[in-house]
């Protein structure tokens, strides 16, 4: 299977699981998968998200040779399904990260959360990987704790849910 092909061919649930389906059955077709993750072609990168998020819940270390690749494409996106779906993945996944990625996972986490133009998910989701790992960066928890207490108040009903959420479990490290 060509998987750009079939990733453009709609942009459904039902699609993303049938390449999904295939990757899983041809993890050497895992390669591939990235390359469309990081396209300059935007629906090829926001289906490739949506498969590599369902993916990453089902396989979760099958991605550990790519989470450097993971990183970067949330970093410098193309839509904003990448950096919601890397995200996500990193927010649920019980491996522990190499000190020097989850750094900079945190550092871009609290700045999801700071950036009025990030999506109210993402932020969700960005909040809990800083706050899963506040003990080991208290700095940047405090950080994103006074950026909480900032945003909340004018934040989505969702991003004041997560928030609040997030701050009642952060009061531990502070």
């Amino acid at each position: 299977m060509n998987l750009r092909t079939q990733l453009l061919i709609a942009h459904s649930r039902a699609n993303a699981d049938i390449v999904q389906r295939h990757v899983e059955q041809n993890p050497a077709s895992l390669p591939e998968l990235m390359a469309c993750l990081s396209s300059n072609e935007v629906k090829v990168a926001q289906r490739a998200a949506m498969v590599i998020g369902n993916f990453g819940r089902s396989n979760p270390d099958a991605l550990q040779p790519w989470w450097e690749d993971l990183v970067q494409a949330a970093d410098d996106p193309i839509h904003n399904a990448i950096p919601r779906a890397v995200i996500r993945y990193f927010s649920e996944l019980d491996s522990d990260l190499p000190q020097a990625l989850e750094s900079r996972l945190v550092d871009r986490c609290v700045q999801a959360v700071i950036d009025p133009k990030e999506k109210t998910a993402t932020s969700a989701f960005a909040m809990k990987f800083v706050t899963d790992r506040a003990a080991g960066y208290p700095e940047r928890a405090r950080r994103l704790n006074a950026a909480l207490i900032r945003l909340i108040p004018s934040g989505s009903p969702g991003f004041q849910n997560r928030g609040r959420k997030m701050l009642e479990q952060l009061k531990e490290y502070l």
